[in-house]
């Protein structure tokens, strides 16, 4: 089992998973369906954001890598490469079936992604990375719903500051667990930067403008109150990770908890 979860890790199958799994529950709470051509999209996009990302750090990496996925990818390099390539062309195929209001998200989400892959190759710090990624992140997740509406609502910018700020924290937790290594494979990361107590204050700042949103969001009734209970509980499983670090980093566990978050949007979907 430790051996599957690793895998479905190293590859980033969950990360993907829950992010279509979290596009799906939006699309459920802006009362619109998403066709089995934008899921299929999002999916590719949302895999090979990440899987070059790993390349790219894996191809950064002096020596041999001790990050259990920058060893993967760097150990399986051209097969995983071959496959992205492989996938590429399948979201290309794909792109050809999509609605032309999705195509033009697309676009956008396209240039972000450059943008944020433009920022790695220049930044030598790469100081604003995490704050980059889950703005990419959430960008691909809100594509397929924002583009099938017909009537937009400002509430949909407040849903999609929401899930930025849970992207983020979520970024903001996994450096912690990983400094250690982080420090001795010569990688930076944004708490090897600006320390871990630094790092938790701007972690627990996050939630908290999270929260003030949400009470504000149900109290003046501004929003779904069932969304806004949804994300509460989302934001409050990432702010365990910070109770029991040395626990929760056997077997990853802080990861699976960590990226496990986007898929509690899924019970809403039962």
């Amino acid at each position: 089992m430790e051996k599957i979860i690793a895998f479905v890790q190293n590859l980033s199958l969950d990360i993907t998973a829950g992010a279509v799994i979290s596009s799906l529950y939006l699309a459920k709470v802006f009362n619109v369906e998403l066709s089995n051509e934008i899921v299929l999209g999002l999916a590719v996009a949302i895999w090979l954001i990440y899987t070059v990302d790993h390349l790219w750090d894996a191809d950064r990496v002096k020596g041999e890598a001790i990050n259990p996925r920058h060893a993967f990818h760097e150990r399986y390099f051209k097969l995983i490469l071959g496959i992205a390539l492989a996938v590429f062309g399948l979201g290309i195929y794909n792109a050809f079936q999509l609605p032309s209001d999705t195509i033009r998200f697309g676009f956008g989400l396209v240039a972000l992604t450059c943008l944020y892959f433009l920022y790695l190759k220049v930044s030598q710090v790469h100081r604003q990375k995490e704050l980059f990624a889950a703005f990419v992140y959430v960008a691909g997740i809100f594509v397929g719903p924002l583009s099938m509406l017909e009537n937009w609502d400002w509430m949909y910018l407040v849903l999609f500051v929401q899930f930025f700020l849970l992207a983020y924290v979520n970024l903001l937790l996994f450096p912690l667990f990983e400094m250690d290594t982080d420090n001795r494979q010569g990688m930076t990361s944004i708490a090897l930067n600006r320390g871990p107590s630094s790092t938790k204050k701007l972690i627990r700042l996050a939630s908290i403008v999270n929260e003030i949103i949400i009470v504000i969001c149900i109290g003046f009734g501004f929003n779904d109150n069932k969304a806004q209970f949804m994300i509460l509980a989302m934001s409050l499983s990432l702010l365990l990770l910070l109770q029991a670090p040395a626990f929760l980093k056997r077997y990853n566990l802080y990861r699976i908890i960590g990226d496990g978050i986007f898929f509690l949007p899924g019970l809403a979907l039962l």
